[in-house]
């Protein structure tokens, strides 16, 4: 299995956590028994020159925690043994656990074999991250790993469950580990009222490309329910979810921002969103409905940094909630991901106006595979040109629009904005338009313009201008948009200024961009 984009986020551990990392060297290989050992060698020469090796765990301070990385090679039984023999002894000092992408080729008996031994061998750790992405783990997977996941329910912080297979019921089974209260030694079930459980303490936790559906959306949101304002990283993307499955997404995260009226609100410590920094809901069928209370748990994200929102059917009327919505917190974004939602030109002119209030942070924009049509891409440009003139330059560094119908209009508009010699977005590095409609002569002038920042344009249909399919009323249209949407917008953003409210900020806004049955 490929781990390309499996658990790319971050990493980190915490930033009191300076750990030792032991890392098999070489590339990706099957390990023997033989390999396992000399494996074992060298870390034990690691571990001799910093002095660890024979120091009792009462002894350590947090620089000689120890971070185990085990990912990309696939392990024999006998070698996985080898490996569990040299870690246990060191248990109590790993915190960080990567064992992603480590039974790669094994017939399943032996590869829950592996799983097993390696997972136990770290039964006294105090592991605050576990990456177990890239192993096949149905309900028998799961139980072979009980150590590193239920077995670290009083330390664990951070986990990663990506490209697993998970089902339906391996959600399940995952979401009654993680929200199980946490019992004390010689405690009952009669005392586990209002404990606190594994989910309370997560600050990141990341599940993708699985296969879990509507129902594993179920599970994940009695997950989410139960998280706390320590969350700084989620993703829950490519899971086969459906509109069911997606509106019971949102609406958790929606849930885990209690509104004003119930002692809750944006900077209040009920808020379970305030210190978010990442989310990403990639493929997700939102639409229209779960984009309401998508908007709402975005509005009080008034740290995130990182949105990815690919492939979510929202459409121009939840593209318009989701760019207010981070326009009404005032969010840091530097990273948007609002590709492929069948985003036309009016929706270009929300992500264009959020541009416009949010100057000098977005660095990376990413609305491909879209419908903007050069007047949409025109508009965003001109948001680059107004960002230029305000703040002294564009804060882009990458910014993706192939695929979206745009012609010498939007060509035009980009070489514009860029500027003689890229004045105008001097931090940009790389910018992709292929699978447009560019003639040749236009492709000359981005290439003359943008340089070896402008991607391949492979798939550009260059015999027709994609121009030439735009209606000429498109053009009084888009003069007549910028006035007549201006009103309805600026209506909205007086009303949110002053409301403290997020579920009247988000009726407000529903009601000004006119969206229909969402008011």
């Amino acid at each position: 299995m490929s781990s390309q984009s499996s658990d790319s986020s971050s990493n980190d551990l915490p930033p009191t956590v300076a750990a030792l990392v032991l890392k098999p060297s070489g590339e990706r290989e099957v390990v023997e028994e033989a390999k396992a050992l000399e494996f074992v060698a060298e870390w034990t020469q690691q571990l001799e020159s910093h002095a660890l090796l024979h120091s009792a765990p009462d002894d350590f301070s947090d620089e000689q925690m120890i971070e185990v990385v085990l990912s990309d090679k696939s392990y024999t039984a006998e070698a996985a043994r080898c490996i569990a023999a040299f870690l246990e002894p060191l248990a109590p000092r790993i915190v960080r656990a990567d064992l992603s992408d480590i039974i790669a080729s094994r017939m399943e008996e032996e590869g829950l074999q592996v799983l097993e031994t390696i997972c136990n061998s770290l039964r006294e750790a105090n592991l605050l991250e576990v990456n177990l992405s890239d192993n096949a783990m149905g309900n028998k997977g799961i139980l072979a790993c009980a150590a590193v996941l239920g077995g670290q329910a009083h330390s664990l912080e951070a986990l990663s469950m990506c490209n697993n297979g998970l089902s339906e019921h391996s959600m399940e089974q995952i979401a009654d580990i993680l929200t199980t209260p946490i019992l004390d030694d010689g405690d009952d079930e009669t005392t586990n009222n209002g404990r606190p459980c594994m989910a309370t303490r997560l600050t990141k936790l990341h599940f993708y490309n699985n296969m879990s559906g509507n129902g594993g959306c179920n599970a994940f949101a009695r997950i989410l329910s139960q998280c706390t304002s320590e969350l700084r990283d989620l993703r829950y993307s490519s899971t086969r979810a459906g509109r069911e499955g997606s509106l019971l997404i949102a609406s958790a995260l929606d849930g885990l921002c209690p509104s004003t009226a119930d002692g809750g609100g944006e900077n209040n410590k009920d808020n379970g969103l305030i210190y978010l920094e990442r989310l990403d809901l990639a493929d997700n069928s939102f639409g229209s409905e779960a984009a309401v209370s998508l908007s709402r748990a975005l509005a009080r994200c008034v740290h995130l940094k990182y949105l990815n929102l690919r492939d979510c059917i929202l459409e121009d009327g939840g593209t318009q909630l989701v760019c207010h919505a981070l326009w009404c917190n005032d969010a840091p974004v530097e990273h948007l991901d609002l590709s492929g939602n069948d985003i036309t030109k009016r929706g270009a002119k929300s992500l264009a106006e959020l541009m416009d209030e949010n100057p000098g942070t977005l660095r990376v924009l990413h609305a491909e595979e879209n419908e903007m049509t050069s007047i949409g891409i025109r508009r965003i440009a001109r948001a680059i040109y107004v960002q230029e003139k305000n703040t002294g330059s564009s804060s882009l560094v990458e910014l993706r629009l192939g695929h979206n119908e745009c012609g010498k209009i939007g060509a035009s508009a980009l070489v514009d904005a860029f500027g003689a010699g890229g004045e105008g977005m001097p931090l940009l590095q790389s910018i992709d338009l292929d699978g447009n409609g560019f003639l040749p002569e236009d492709v000359e002038t981005l290439e003359a313009a943008f340089g070896d920042k402008l991607g391949p344009m492979e798939d550009n249909v260059d015999d027709e201008d994609a121009d030439e399919n735009l209606d000429p009323d498109d053009f009084d249209e888009d003069e007549d948009d910028d006035d007549d949407d201006k009103d309805s917008m600026e209506q909205a953003k007086d009303q949110t200024r002053t409301s403290t409210d997020v579920d009247a900020i988000t009726e407000s806004i529903a009601k000004g961009l006119h969206i229909d049955g969402l008011c």
